[in-house]
């Protein structure tokens, strides 16, 4: 059995492989698709090993692994032009929708196991870290799924990477500001 912070290690790599290709594809250089399937490849088994080590599992969980994967696959297909790209194209959107509705239900909607309040300070306390969370999942994910969707000019209906972009951007304005009031 592998150690956790060597999967995570080995998913890092796999990462780092995967931008590497990247870089030799923009390059136009040698063994582009051998460094980048491998980091793909890297990516998907060891996110995968990742998510079993995981104890408990939540429906979040499976919706991070379902979203990888495909965003994998489909990002090696599209890059490289080969069949099926577009087919795995929505099939990464959609995941990326699921794991959004999941993200926000869970920093929204779930109380926290044992989580009891003893006054309303300490409810506000929490209230105010939910949405710092989730005012931060926003401003990643928009920033780096909106960047990602301009790159291979994605659109989703009205979703577009203008307006992810946007949306992660203003998400990350008001958590600056909101920052502020912390101290």
């Amino acid at each position: 059995m592998i150690s956790k912070q060597k999967t995570n290690l080995f998913l890092r790599i796999s990462i780092a492989v995967l931008i590497l290709g990247i870089l030799f594809k923009i390059l136009h250089l040698n063994y582009t698709a051998i460094v980048f399937i491998s980091g793909a490849i890297g990516i998907i088994v060891f996110y995968t090993v990742r998510f079993f080590q995981k104890q408990p599992k939540e429906l979040l969980d499976y919706s991070k692994l379902f979203l990888v994967i495909a965003f994998v696959i489909q990002y090696v297909l599209q890059v490289f032009h080969w069949s099926f790209g577009g087919i795995f194209q929505r099939i990464a959107q959609i995941a990326f929708v699921i794991f959004m509705i999941l993200y926000v239900r869970d920093v929204f909607f779930l109380k926290d196991e044992g989580e009891e309040f003893k006054d309303s300070e300490s409810r506000k306390k929490a209230t105010n870290k939910k949405l710092n969370y989730f005012l931060y999942g926003i401003a990643g994910l928009g920033i780096i799924v909106g960047a990602q969707f301009k790159i291979l000019h994605w659109e989703f209906g009205f979703i577009t990477g203008d307006i992810l972009l946007s949306i992660g951007l203003l998400a990350a304005v008001i958590s600056v500001i909101r920052g502020f009031g912390d101290d």
